[in-house]
């Protein structure tokens, strides 16, 4: 490299960076700095140019045959930078910065309020900031995007209008983005797969249904009620109907059970007092608005029950459950004597040490009595080993 490319990097770091670096500066001409330059002949020559246009001084040795060091301010960073036809690190710093205000802007009021001011404390401290790459203009329009999507879109519709490539947010953007998104939205629940991740925040990554059991009268719009009684298999309703569709009836039913695994709910015999709601995880905003109005018809006497695999992820399913759709939720069949009654009948399996620890960690409210089993035993137990 060029010797002002070598002084610029020697200046170069938080304190320069941040605008905190003043005085003079006395780089030594040392090896690495030999190496760096081509050599000893190189040096001089290139030293002697700079000497000439008064952007440093030399402290000469051998009758000018060898140099022992530089001085020069540091306030002629910038002019090396002009010389050398690179950015001076000063002002990039202050141009990131000023794009990372821009965008905390355009969030402001969503959730990502903090993960800009963490952003802009990082930046204003003069730390190289990698990660996010702050020149990739398009990771930002996505990720401001999904802090304001107000009804859900499909994943590659929202990179057609984001990016106008239908395929570019899930093959560049989407782990970088599903990344903060854990960090930093109160949506945002630990063990959430990615897709859980997008589609509670309004991204649907394929076909959105919600499906149930039961004697449910529903309405779409200002039309005509429809009673689901007759479809005693089930009854599914795709995205769009999810949109447009409130139940109005809960006549005779008595409990409302949250089923997480598929195979358990298909198991399910139709009862006209029961409404079995398939769960498949965690619900989507679409789904739990629909839900959050079965709370708002249904009478005292109705009970919130909850049935899911007596491990992490059903635990963290339940209290999720409880805490964004009903209150009242109860476990069912998840507790002592139906984890004891699995364990007898070999439906167990090992618990990973990383879960472990992560079972010990958590508040497990309704479900501690389960926790102690699992934590206890060493094992886990899905959903699909206790069929109806």
């Amino acid at each position: 490299m060029k010797l002002t490319e070598y002084l610029i990097r020697s200046a170069d770091g938080d304190a320069y960076r941040s605008g905190r670096l003043k005085g003079m500066r006395h780089p030594a001409a040392d090896g690495r700095m030999l190496r760096a330059v081509g050599g000893r002949s190189a040096l001089v020559e290139q030293a002697k140019e700079l000497e000439r246009a008064g952007l440093v001084q030399v402290e000469w040795k051998d009758m000018g045959a060898d140099i022992k060091c530089f001085d020069h301010p540091v306030s002629v960073i910038p002019e090396l930078c002009r010389l050398a036809g690179l950015e001076d690190p000063r002002a990039r710093q202050l141009r990131y910065l000023a794009a990372a205000q821009k965008w905390a802007q355009d969030a402001e009021g969503t959730f990502l309020a903090a993960y800009y001011a963490e952003l802009i404390r990082r930046l204003g401290e003069g730390k190289e900031v990698k990660d996010p790459d702050m020149e990739d203009e398009a990771f930002f329009l996505c990720l401001n995007r999904t802090a304001k999507i107000e009804s859900s879109v499909w994943r590659r519709q929202f990179s057609s209008d984001v990016l106008g490539d239908s395929k570019l947010f899930e093959k560049k953007y989407q782990r970088r983005v599903i990344t903060v998104l854990r960090k930093h939205s109160l949506l945002s629940e630990e063990g959430m797969t990615d897709d859980d991740i997008l589609r509670v925040h309004g991204i649907r990554t394929y076909s959105q249904t919600l499906e149930w059991k039961g004697p449910l009268v529903y309405r779409i719009d200002e039309g005509m009620e429809i009673d689901s009684a007759p479809n005693v298999l089930g009854t599914v309703i795709n995205a769009q109907t999810l949109e447009h569709a409130r139940p109005v009836s809960l006549s005779g039913i008595r409990r409302i059970i949250l089923i997480e695994n598929k195979a358990n709910y298909e198991s399910a015999v139709y009862q006209k007092d029961i409404l079995y709601v398939f769960c498949h995880g965690f619900f989507s905003p679409k789904e739990l608005h629909f839900l959050k109005e079965l709370r708002k018809i249904a009478d005292g006497e109705v009970e919130f029950l909850h049935w899911g695999d007596m491990d992490l992820g059903g635990i963290r399913i339940f209290l999720y459950n409880q805490s964004k759709l009903f209150p009242e939720l109860k476990p069912h069949r998840m507790d002592a004597a139906a984890y004891e009654n699995a364990i007898a009948a070999g439906a167990g399996i090992p618990l990973e040490k990383e879960k472990r620890k992560k079972i010990e960690d958590m508040e497990a409210g309704p479900l501690d009595e389960l926790k102690n089993c699992i934590l206890e035993k060493g094992m886990e137990i899905e959903q699909e080993s206790l069929l109806f």
